[in-house]
């Protein structure tokens, strides 16, 4: 981009490691996703908080759902059946409202790793990092093509106002503008990956917090209100911090 100083990377390795800090958190969990030929089990999406760890049940189209179970961090997708899936998802999914999980045969297993990551700046010179290449968060707070298509826009306002004013001044804030963002997004993940999972060092105690945590979100206003604007997605901002 004439008119810009600096030069063009191809990665975030390219941002010489003075200047780039990266933040990083690995959690002891991961999930185990599995695509299913079955109908929807529900209309909505669930998120299921168990004694025997987290479930989530999605749909991704009339024939197709996506389910995914905790696991150990160190689990082998060998050791995971497809009846030893199935039985987990059923209990962890049981209740006393008449939800019932429909089977199906399982197309695709495979298990994901639960980390956070976040490099500080996204640019270098022409360089302009987005998506995973800048920031990665746990899937249960449902962020990470959320943020990614918001760098997207924020990147292409950027350039849109380079090339019609050859100004770089919003090309200048994008790592401002982006990571206010991300680390907010960053917040409600690790919040709902906390909130949600069960982890082997937990205490009573924090047991009991965990569910008062979970009976706040869903049950207050203020809480519904909280869940459902970081759950959709917070707005750019676009002004000076």
């Amino acid at each position: 981009m004439a008119g810009c100083d600096g030069f063009h990377g191809p990665s975030r390795r390219t941002i010489p490691s003075q200047l780039r800090m990266e933040y990083q958190k690995a959690y002891p969990v991961a999930w185990l996703g599995i695509l299913t030929e079955a109908p929807p089990s529900n209309a909505e999406l669930i998120y299921s908080s168990h004694e025997r760890g987290f479930a989530l049940v999605s749909t991704r189209s009339p024939e197709i759902q996506r389910m995914y179970v905790q696991v150990d961090a160190t689990d082998h997708i060998d050791a995971w059946s497809d009846e030893r899936i199935w039985s987990e998802l059923h209990a962890r999914l049981a209740g006393t409202d008449g939800f019932r999980l429909i089977e199906g045969p399982i197309v695709q297993k495979n298990i994901v790793p639960m980390r956070s990551f976040v490099c500080d700046p996204m640019q270098h010179g022409r360089l302009f990092l987005a998506g995973d290449s800048a920031h990665i968060v746990p899937p249960t707070g449902a962020k990470g093509l959320n943020l990614a298509v918001s760098d997207a826009r924020v990147l292409a306002e950027g350039m849109a106002q380079f090339y019609q004013t050859n100004s770089c001044s919003l090309l200048g804030e994008y790592t401002a503008i982006c990571l206010r963002r991300v680390w907010k997004a960053q917040r409600f993940s690790n919040l709902m990956t906390s909130m949600l999972h069960r982890f082997a060092d937990h205490t009573a105690y924090e047991r009991r917090v965990q569910l008062a945590e979970l009976d706040y979100l869903t049950s207050s206003r203020a809480g519904l209100t909280t869940l459902a604007e970081n759950y959709v997605g917070l707005p750019i901002e676009w002004g000076p911090r």
